[in-house]
């Protein structure tokens, strides 16, 4: 049996292969940014209140763009829209970097260019979701999946580091300058992919239009389950927004803050590096609802332990047990979803797994703050592992789906690209 990473679809289809080297390089780039849009907010205002009125600004456009550009990526060629929406970011980055020159650097263009970065990556994100399953075949959606997890994992856990270094070295502007480079990058590899035209036309990206993909999940338990089962886990299950609380608890300083923000990273990377195994399961359904159950055990053992390195431990166990969750979640959904509407469902589920940790943020620091720290994070674990044998018991489709075993040809399979 497999062990490591799959990397079949690298290998047979060449418009993947092109897609996954372009986002994996801008993400990562990405995740500079990401480190450095809050940092240079504080040490502008002295204000962590400041910071977060940040992620207020982001969320809004996450969440809008998310459903308006899953509309747009059913509506028009979605290789032409990838390209337009890195064009957006890649100017955002460049407004960032020039702002960040400035001897008087602007607060404002940070709120703006964040919000409108925000919504770029929104729109980029339902287009790759889209885009995927048009270019593997069915059996090797999973590895697909598993390998966007390897790059978004590895960019999650190294590119805050990274940034920091070029902030501490060369000051803001070179980390928004490195964020500049990765989507040139990402612009060349985005170029050469294949046209994929929508598979039905329609004449406009229409409030209708949304409303379609929104009757289509109603009608679909599969779907909404995967939804379902992640949002539970994300708002009971993530302690995020305890980590300062737990650093205290475990008598810690910044250096275990730090790894406790990266641990759950860490172990989805490492997951995702051994994932070549999950091809092979058929039973889709019931490894989600085993790998929650997974996640909700580790939280929860986390919670109750006091030795920082067995609470590290736990994170990355739950890390790894989310990213094994995502990888059939995602395949599920790619599944059953008809490629007409692939863009509109995606724009739902990311909307859906945005706003999860951020009401996951609220419920963390509300239950943390009235009943205390280990209470709040050793009850949402169970709650998450009770939701898995919840829906086990009452979403019989769910837990019985079973991966088809059809193959149908795909655009990017290098066989059809040497015909062109």
């Amino acid at each position: 049996m497999r062990l490591f990473v799959d990397t079949t679809p690298l290998r047979v289809s060449r418009d993947f292969r092109r897609l996954w080297i372009g986002q994996a390089v801008s993400f990562f780039g990405s995740t500079i940014t990401i480190a450095a849009l809050p940092y240079q907010v504080f040490h502008q205002t002295r204000s962590s209140f400041a910071v977060g009125l940040l992620g207020v600004a982001q969320l809004g456009p996450l969440l809008l763009f998310s459903v308006v550009g899953g509309a747009f990526a059913d509506r028009v060629d979605k290789r032409r829209l990838l390209l337009g929406d890195t064009a957006v970011a890649l100017a955002c980055a460049a407004a960032l970097a020039l702002n960040a020159s400035l001897d008087r650097p602007q607060l404002w263009t940070l709120y703006v260019v964040g919000a409108a970065a925000s919504g770029a990556f929104a729109v980029s994100s339902t287009v790759l979701r889209s885009l995927l399953p048009l270019l593997v075949g069915e059996e090797l959606r999973p590895a697909a999946y598993a390998l966007q997890s390897t790059y978004g994992t590895f960019g999650m856990m190294v590119g805050p580091a990274v940034g920091g270094v070029l902030i501490g070295v060369f000051g803001l502007t070179s980390a928004y300058a490195a964020d500049v480079g990765t989507y040139c990058i990402a612009l060349l590899a985005f170029a050469a992919i294949a046209a994929a035209p929508p598979v039905v036309v329609t004449s406009t990206a229409t409030a209708s239009s949304v409303m379609e993909g929104l009757r289509f999940l109603r009608g679909h338990s599969i779907i909404m389950s995967t939804f379902g089962i992640d949002f539970v886990a994300m708002v009971f299950g993530m302690p995020r927004a305890l980590f300062p609380a737990l650093v205290d608890r475990l008598h810690g300083g910044p250096t275990l803050y730090g790894l406790l923000l990266s641990s759950v990273a860490a172990g989805a990377f490492i997951a995702s590096l051994v994932s070549g195994w999950t091809i092979r399961v058929r039973h889709q359904g019931r490894a989600v609802l085993w790998a929650v159950a997974a996640w909700g055990v580790a939280i929860a053992v986390a919670g109750l332990v006091r030795a920082p390195v067995l609470v590290l431990a736990m994170l990355a166990c739950a890390g790894g047990a989310d990213m094994i969750s995502g990888v059939y979640r995602s395949a599920i959904t790619a599944s059953v979803t008809p490629d007409e509407l692939r863009g509109r469902v995606s724009g739902v589920e990311l909307a859906v797994y945005a706003g999860g940790p951020v009401v996951g943020d609220i419920e963390a620091g509300v239950v943390g703050g009235l009943a205390g720290v280990e209470f709040a994070i050793v009850s949402g674990g169970v709650a998450c592992a009770a939701a898995a044998a919840v829906f086990a018991i009452r979403v019989r489709s769910f837990v019985n789906y079973v991966r088809p075993v059809s193959v149908r040809p795909v655009a990017g399979d290098e066989s059809e690209q040497n015909t062109r």
